[in-house]
């Protein structure tokens, strides 16, 4: 997150400073705010078996269960990310009701999604499957393998099978470093396990075909989309999918279920509400009719998908 406002800030002559001042001013407004409870936390968030169950904690971090495997994506517990940003709302589920974790997906290395203290509260016995070029970043946390993944790239075990698949964003963790990384430092997953397909994009704009050729490849069930961050448009639309981006790709998908993520948890880009592409998604959904197949979860809230 962080690296990305750097990113874009350098990336347009002249108003770089401009805007990571303001950047910095929204996260400053928010810092005196009380960080927001979620009500009633899920205590026990691995349930004994289930067809395919999604749990939003916030942001990109998601606990995906599949019949007896789980899987966490890009997890982030701590209260902020780069030290900069502040969380707005609380993670939904405590990192320690989390008794296993059997893979463990990150999507790229910027602070909100290979987060440090998270990766070393959560359990090891699990694999973390990192994109390629990430491995530099990557401290040695103890996890039963750690293993870097090129688009198309595939792991499969025990019935699982896990699809690297490539997205739109940049690579780097510090802004700068973006200049000197040698691996792409970026990707999807398409997660499959006994019937069910699930398709995390991790941190993605929109490219031709991208998400075509993802959907003509997978038969997804669960499309987890980015709909953040959003202000400036012109800038975060190169790498970040906006709500009506997003809508799109699912579209183009032709998955079954949206499930929006990169939204409401941190001060992202320079909206002037943290609610801001919840309240854009709500819009298009309500416009289009879309209510059966875009579901718009609250942090915390836990969705089962088929048996």
């Amino acid at each position: 997150m962080v690296a990305g406002l750097i990113f874009v800030a350098i990336s347009v002559s002249g108003c770089g400073a401009s805007l990571l001042t303001r950047f910095i001013s929204r996260t400053v407004e928010h810092d005196s705010d009380p960080i927001e409870h979620v009500p009633n936390r899920i205590s026990t968030p691995i349930l004994p078996d289930v067809g395919l169950s999604v749990l939003w904690i916030g942001h990109a971090s998601v606990l995906i269960q599949i019949h007896d495997k789980v899987f966490l994506t890009d997890p982030v517990f701590t209260r902020t990310v780069g030290m900069v940003s502040r969380r707005v709302v609380e993670p939904g589920i405590d990192a320690a009701t989390l008794s296993r974790v059997d893979y463990v997906l990150i999507s790229h290395t910027h602070f909100d999604h290979l987060n440090y203290g998270s990766l070393s509260e959560i359990p090891k016995q699990g694999k973390l499957l990192i994109p390629f070029g990430a491995a530099e970043y990557t401290p040695e946390f103890g996890f039963q393998e750690t293993r870097e993944m090129r688009p198309w790239d595939v792991l499969e075990e025990d019935g699982v099978r896990i699809t690297a698949v490539p997205a739109q964003h940049f690579s780097g963790r510090y802004g700068f470093d973006i200049l000197w990384t040698t691996g792409q430092g970026y990707t999807g997953y398409v997660i499959q396990y006994k019937g069910k397909t699930l398709y995390f994009a991790g941190d993605t704009g929109y490219r031709d075909s991208l998400f075509t050729q993802i959907g003509q490849r997978f038969p997804i069930d669960v499309a987890l989309l980015p709909i953040g961050p959003i202000e400036p448009r012109e800038m975060m639309s190169r790498v970040h999918l906006d709500p009506q981006r997003a809508v799109q790709a699912f579209g183009e998908l032709n998955a079954r279920l949206m499930i929006p993520i990169h939204h409401r948890t941190f001060v992202q880009g320079l909206e002037l509400s943290v609610m801001l592409a919840q309240e854009e998604l709500e819009k298009i959904v309500a416009e289009r009719g879309l209510q059966d197949r875009i579901h718009i979860m609250k942090i915390g809230e836990r969705k089962i998908v088929g048996k």
